[in-house]
């Protein structure tokens, strides 16, 4: 029978070393909506332990075996919800979301008893760069039943799955989990360590092409170009010799990889091939166009594809052809849907600012006036963007600075400060004499004043 509303117990859970840093504010979502924290810990040596029993937390020790899906299935074993939130330490809830998850169980328990049993509950995940700021959105299933069999799996970049090979049902709900964990301070470590266990892996499964791209994407974000591209290339071969047009779904188990994991084998194999060295770069070309072609076969929609095409095309000095490829990726995110990860939309105001230099480069005015406007939309205090917007500003016959101020008002808040300055000294920067006036004259005298006496 479904459960009455506060009666669905939920045990939130992680595994953990040395997550002092963390650990407070991955306890603190959890506070009155789950009914237990277990925190099982692989051998910490600072703080994390102990800041986790006095916030109430259950801690367990687990010996660390160099298997994540080992050490998160013993922290399942200590738990008695009849859900699980499976959160890492740099990764959280916010407050809004958090309240919102005990009712939508309630209504998941009372669909189930008419459409059949849901088992996973999949929300957004938010990944957020040092300065707090989204570069990349993906979705994960990180709640789930609390039922025999269904248990984690594979040394690292674990998932949640049935023992027995049974597909789980899933439910998609308009929640985000917040991860912290690009963080540069820490990335690195955590790629290395990656690294080391997917190498391992795929030495025992060399088959298993999940893995292979895994691998592939922990080399790139380690910043191991040539590693990542050779990764990748192992995906992305094996799919073109086993016709890759007839890859229909995610489930697909006869070329031993999932659809996200493929999506990703390709946008991360254009993104690393362009950063390569402008002595390395332009011999791709042709591979490039070839992978991108088993690419459009596939018949998935996944914009990050075109937004790296677009990036490489660039740096082999084919503009034209990348402006078609940026758009195109520009396109695509409108109609995207996936789970996979997409760098493209936390990466907007830069994907803009190529538009813009790609128009600039045209002679194209109304075009860069209209992506440097939706970069500064994005990204509003970016100096060498509003410096070329406001040139263009200033160029203009037909543009009067009141105008042009008026233009800008609409970019920045100019009831504060900060904005006015920044706008004032770009201004300034260019000789625009005409619109500095006029953004003295929409100063308080308390500001003006300010601002005369740093002069």
């Amino acid at each position: 029978m479904g459960k009455k509303a506060g009666k669905i117990k939920i045990s939130q859970c992680m595994i953990v070393k040395n997550e002092e840093q963390d650990i407070r504010r991955a306890l603190s979502w959890g506070k009155g909506i789950v009914s237990e924290q277990i925190v099982v810990d692989t051998g910490s040596t600072d703080n994390t332990v102990q800041i986790a029993e006095e916030m109430g937390a259950k801690v367990f020790h687990f010996e660390w075996c160099d298997d994540f899906s080992a050490a998160k299935n013993y922290a399942i074993e200590q738990a008695s919800g009849d859900w699980i939130a499976f959160l890492d330490a740099d990764e959280y809830f916010s407050e809004q979301d958090a309240r919102q998850i005990p009712g939508l169980l309630k209504k998941i328990e009372n669909a189930s008893l008419k459409s059949g049993r849901i088992h996973l509950v999949r929300t957004a995940l938010v990944d957020l760069n040092d300065e707090g700021e989204i570069f990349s959105v993906g979705q994960q299933d990180r709640i789930f039943r609390n039922m025999k069999g269904l248990r984690y799996k594979n040394r690292v970049h674990e998932v949640i799955c049935f023992s027995s090979g049974q597909l789980p049902r899933c439910i998609t709900v308009d929640l985000s989990i917040m991860h912290t964990g690009y963080r540069q301070s820490i990335s690195a470590e955590k790629g290395n360590r990656n690294i080391s266990l997917l190498k391992k892996s795929v030495e025992e499964d060399p088959e298993n092409y999940d893995l292979w791209a895994y691998l592939g994407e922990s080399y790139a974000g380690s910043d191991q170009a040539e590693e990542a591209i050779e990764s990748m290339e192992h995906v992305i071969e094996h799919i073109a010799q086993n016709n890759a047009s007839q890859i229909a779904t995610s489930q697909n188990t006869t070329l031993n990889i999932s659809e996200d994991r493929l999506l990703t084998a390709f946008a991360v194999w254009f993104s690393a091939v362009s950063f390569l060295p402008d002595t390395a770069v332009s011999s791709y070309e042709e591979q490039a166009r070839r992978y991108y072609d088993v690419f459009l076969q596939i018949g998935k929609l996944f914009p990050d594809v075109e937004f790296y095409m677009g990036r490489f095309l660039i740096r082999i000095g084919k503009q034209d052809e990348a402006v078609k490829f940026l758009e195109l990726a520009l396109e695509k995110l409108e109609q995207y849907k996936g789970s996979a990860s997409l760098r493209l939309s936390g990466r907007l105001d830069f994907v803009y600012n190529l538009l813009r230099l790609c128009y600039a480069q045209r002679g194209d005015a109304a075009k860069c006036v209209y992506y440097g406007t939706l970069s500064l939309r994005v990204n509003r205090y970016q100096e060498d963007t509003l410096t070329a917007l406001t040139s263009l500003l200033q160029g203009d016959p037909n543009t009067a600075a009141t105008q042009a101020y008026d233009f800008l008002a609409g970019l920045y808040k100019f009831d504060n400060l900060k904005d006015k300055l920044f706008v004032l000294k770009t201004a300034m920067k260019l000789g625009y004499s005409e619109l500095e006036e006029v953004i003295r004259q929409n100063m308080t005298d308390e500001e003006r004043g300010w601002l005369d006496g740093k002069r």
